[in-house]
């Protein structure tokens, strides 16, 4: 077979490059994020091009990243061998209606992540000749470049004889705040919950309808499903979770008024329930950096890393977390911070990791809640994203330890920066 020549002229992968990331696969390294980042102007030489595959195959969580390095080469082979047919990828705009079946569901994929509204637009045209099933695999693709592109056949899929299908239609445009659908849960929300002026502080009170109407039906709001839990509780989680966060803001003041105010008791735990399902669905970072200064460790593992970044890095930073950092209940904090680490972030880390193996060694102990074994997170934490430089902090941390575990910890960490500084040399 005639070696196929990758258009986009891309420098050759060195074969040490390859061997490095065999290993960081193999191990589940936290560091191949920063490698494929640094791969990006390379490709595989063709004779280890079936080997990628095969890593593609074995590894889906990093299928794109290894389809990239693959290169057309690799998008040839998948196209000719039968091994390797489901990492084909389908770019061209004519196969939506070409193709079948699976096929079909992976060019939605794969176009969902580079042109998603034209995506969208080519299942319009044939969305009321497809399938029940069909119609809600595909809807399960639309999660990837999710966008306002999509609200008219989101609302289509309202109207769906399948309840796969309008679920999945509710399911989506509750991320979408700027929908129509948005509008009426917002209608909905200011018919149900008033502010209640007070002598001393005003609170929210809630007043349910008795029913539903056609319309709330149609947007997802049930009467069947948890009976148990009590449907107007389920009414009520339903309307203010798909509610665009602003409507409170309007309502109460700003976001942080949102945590001290009273509501009245019966409702609180659902509102307060919903508000924080809307802000993981709507990704507002004020709203969770607004929860994280009211409730700090008691924030939700799903809202903090949308908190401002800047926020999380001072709450490190000034020892606001101090207590806690290290904890699981910390480790939502390092989501999403800048890659490398800030410089006080790694210097509050270590000054913390120092201090945790100087309880430990003064315990006595081999294992338990301060040993290296218990911050396992935060160390593979540490060798995937403090800076360069940092690596000799810990061999000083390592040198003054009176912990033994607690020294080859450190050293470990330092070691494991240095590999990661020689593997991405290797790529420049």
């Amino acid at each position: 077979m005639t070696a196929f020549v990758d258009l986009r002229q891309r420098m050759v992968l060195p074969d040490r490059s390859a061997d490095d990331l065999r290993a960081l696969l193999k191990e589940k390294s936290w560091t191949l994020p920063e490698w494929f980042s640094s791969a990006a102007p390379f490709h595989a030489p063709d004779h280890l091009v079936p080997d990628v595959l095969d890593l593609a195959i074995a590894y889906p969580s990093y299928r794109e990243e290894l389809l990239n390095l693959a290169g057309d080469y690799g998008q040839q082979l998948a196209h000719s061998s039968p091994q390797w047919s489901s990492l084909r990828r389908f770019q061209h705009a004519g196969s939506w209606t070409s193709l079948a079946g699976t096929d079909r569901l992976q060019w939605l994929r794969d176009r969902r992540r580079t042109r998603p509204a034209e995506a969208v637009a080519q299942v319009a045209r044939t969305w009321s000749v497809e399938t029940s099933r069909d119609r809600a695999d595909f809807l399960g693709a639309f999660t990837d470049g999710l966008g306002n592109h999509d609200i008219a056949l989101l609302e289509r899929a309202l109207d769906d004889d399948s309840s796969d299908v309008r679920l999945a239609a509710v399911q989506l445009l509750r991320r979408l705040p700027a929908s129509p659908f948005a509008a009426r849960m917002a209608a909905r929300s200011r018919a149900w919950i008033r502010l209640e002026p007070k002598p001393i502080r005003p609170r929210l009170v809630v007043n349910l309808p008795g029913s539903l109407d056609r319309s709330a039906r149609r947007d997802g709001i049930e009467n069947v499903h948890f009976k148990n839990k009590g449907i107007q509780r389920w009414w009520l989680r339903m309307a203010v979770t798909a509610t665009p966060l602003w409507v409170w803001e309007e309502m109460i003041g700003s976001a942080e008024a949102a945590w001290e105010i009273p509501i009245e008791e019966s409702w609180r735990a659902v509102i307060r329930e919903a508000w924080t399902s809307a802000i993981v669905l709507q990704r507002n970072p004020r709203w969770a950096g607004a929860m994280l200064q009211s409730l700090g460790r008691q924030t939700p593992h799903r809202v903090v890393p949308l908190a401002p970044i800047r926020q999380r890095v001072f709450e490190i930073r000034s020892g606001l977390t101090d207590s806690y950092l290290l904890d699981v209940d910390g480790q939502s904090l390092f989501e999403g911070l800048p890659h490398p680490w800030p410089d006080p972030v790694v210097t509050k880390v270590v000054e913390l990791l120092v201090e945790t193996a100087d309880r430990h060694a003064d315990s006595g102990r081999l294992f338990g809640p301060l040993s290296r074994h218990s911050h396992y997170t935060t160390l593979r934490r540490v060798e995937a994203h403090f800076p360069f430089p940092a690596a000799i902090l810990l061999d000083r941390a390592a040198a003054r330890s009176r912990d033994p575990e607690w020294a080859r910890a450190f050293s470990d960490a330092a070691e494991g920066i240095r590999r990661r500084r020689r593997m991405l040399d290797e790529l420049r």
